[in-house]
């Protein structure tokens, strides 16, 4: 299934969900865990996505899906996830994301990070990320934690990003 996303402000992407059981998962949105893995995926890789989260999608459920290997396509689900550690060195990076359509800008995070989550098996595990991997796990926790990209620039920067989004998305409307 591929989801439709939800819009920039929509009110519940603004909402730090809650820790989650497989039980709530398949009861309320009767869903098993491989099944919103491959929805998620499914709807990450139809968008254009490195990472996607559940409440992108409208779904309340404190999970997302990443690439954790872009080269060999190979993803992940993290349930419930939580940054135990983070490095003291940051780096700054171009990110984008699908629920705020040409609008890139430069973020600084940490450049790795320790953490914890559910697998797919319904298992918790421990993992650590570096780089590229990392920033993709930071960018997707922070809609866990009802945060996005766009509360980590300037205002000035933010505006300026945004002006340019508008001027794209609105070139692309009328090429359509």
């Amino acid at each position: 299934m591929i989801y439709k996303l939800l819009e920039a402000g929509s009110p519940s992407l603004s909402v730090k969900l809650p820790e989650t059981t497989i039980e709530e998962i398949k009861e309320k949105h009767e869903l098993t865990l491989t099944e919103l893995h491959d929805n998620l995926v499914g709807t990450m890789a139809a968008t254009g996505g490195i990472g996607l989260s559940a409440n992108q999608c409208g779904l309340p459920i404190r999970a997302f899906v990443m690439y954790t290997n872009l080269d060999k396509k190979e993803t992940s689900l993290f349930v419930n996830p939580t940054v135990t550690w983070e490095s003291e060195q940051t780096s700054l990076f171009t990110e984008g994301c699908l629920t705020y359509p040409f609008l890139f800008l430069n973020i600084s995070r940490p450049t790795s990070i320790k953490f914890t989550y559910m697998d797919i098996d319904g298992n918790t595990q421990e993992g650590a990320y570096t780089g590229l991997t990392a920033r993709i796990f930071q960018h997707e926790y922070d809609h866990m934690e009802g945060r996005n990209f766009t509360m980590l620039a300037s205002k000035l920067k933010l505006e300026m990003g945004l002006k340019k989004s508008r001027k794209k998305l609105k070139k692309m409307k009328k090429i359509a």
